[in-house]
């Protein structure tokens, strides 16, 4: 039997335990949603209700698409302030997911400047708080 092995790297996708995984999500989330709401407030445009949740939920969608794929819920991830680095990546790579879907939906043309602006203020709240998760998780282990 002849086993052909792939040039490409195998990616696996993995998940810490439940308790570090669910304060996590809930953590992103509440960050995510946040900054955004934080976005529109200082737009002074918070009665836009509808652009509100589909940005937010955009936002939420995207980082859900996305950052499996650089192991951002791993325990390592979750457990080592050193690894948060890939926190950053994996926004970089969902914000513009964001913005794309957030002009599909809203029908309007993507916007670069939401993109580069949520790249930097939403990635930067995100490793935030996944650095000091992470530093409170390595001192309980």
């Amino acid at each position: 039997m002849v086993v052909a092995h792939s040039p490409y790297p195998q990616v696996m996708i993995t998940f810490a335990d439940r308790s570090l995984l669910r304060w996590a999500v809930i953590g992103d989330v509440a960050v995510l949603a946040a900054l955004t709401v934080v976005g529109f407030a200082t737009h002074s445009t918070l009665d836009e209700t509808w652009r509100l949740v589909v940005t937010t939920l955009g936002v939420l969608a995207a980082w859900a698409l996305v950052a499996p794929w650089f192991g951002v819920f791993s325990t390592e991830v979750l457990t080592r302030p050193a690894a948060v680095w890939r926190v950053a990546w994996a926004w970089a790579i969902a914000a513009p997911v964001a913005g794309f879907l957030r002009a599909w939906v809203l029908g309007v043309a993507v916007s670069a400047t939401f993109i580069l602006v949520t790249i930097a203020v939403n990635g930067s709240g995100l490793v935030v708080w996944r650095a000091v998760y992470a530093a409170i998780q390595r001192r309980r282990g």
